[in-house]
């Protein structure tokens, strides 16, 4: 038998519940504190550590690695969370958005950053430094506006920045790096059990 045709008061109904139903999605999960998406905490976890290493034992080769990696994590990172997003079944384009507006702004402050070593007026070591305290502020402040486990991993990026400021001790780069790592990781982890148990609620 041959199904009806939906009429555009049908479909009109369809949209509108669509959006009823996206509405008290948000609205139930305005009341829970945001956690991100695991995937992504691994993901930075991952290029963090190598990225960090290279400026102690092949430093010739981190700004290579920062804008090749950097660049298509940060693609890589669009897409996760519009594939997250659409499991979810959310509908939130204004969080969106403000994920987007965020990282857009870092992503330009890290290439501003970089303009002095093009022209060669200030040491890759301090130029590198620069690029930390960029990294954790914008993780500090994803961690105050977008979701919280940002934030452990901003502040573990502000104080590798102050010891490298500071002391400049041997392997400081690596030793931040484990630590940014790890602290990702663990972030990924509790975002990962906080979705679960929420799922199971």
């Amino acid at each position: 038998m041959r199904p009806l045709a939906m009429t555009d008061h049908d479909a009109a109904r369809r949209d509108l519940l669509k959006e009823d139903l996206a509405f008290v999605a948000q609205a139930v999960r305005r009341n829970d504190t945001p956690v991100g998406i695991p995937a992504l905490y691994f993901l930075w976890a991952a290029i963090t550590l190598v990225g960090f290493a290279l400026p102690d034992f092949a430093p010739e080769r981190a700004g290579a690695f920062w804008f090749v990696v950097g660049t298509g994590g940060g693609l890589l990172s669009w897409w996760i969370g519009k594939r997250d997003t659409r499991r979810q079944g959310l509908s939130d384009n204004e969080l969106g958005w403000r994920y987007g507006y965020h990282w857009g702004v870092c992503g330009i402050a890290f290439l501003l950053a970089g303009l002095p070593l093009l022209g060669e007026t200030v040491p890759p070591q301090q130029a590198a430094s620069v690029f930390l305290l960029i990294a954790g502020l914008a993780n500090a402040l994803a961690g105050v506006h977008l979701a919280r486990p940002y934030l452990w991993s901003g502040l573990l990026m502000l104080a590798a920045y102050g010891v490298l400021a500071l002391f400049d001790p041997p392997y400081t780069w690596t030793i931040a790096g484990g630590a940014i790592g790890a602290a990702m990781v663990w972030a990924g982890l509790y975002a990962r059990a906080k979705r679960r148990a929420g799922a199971l609620q």
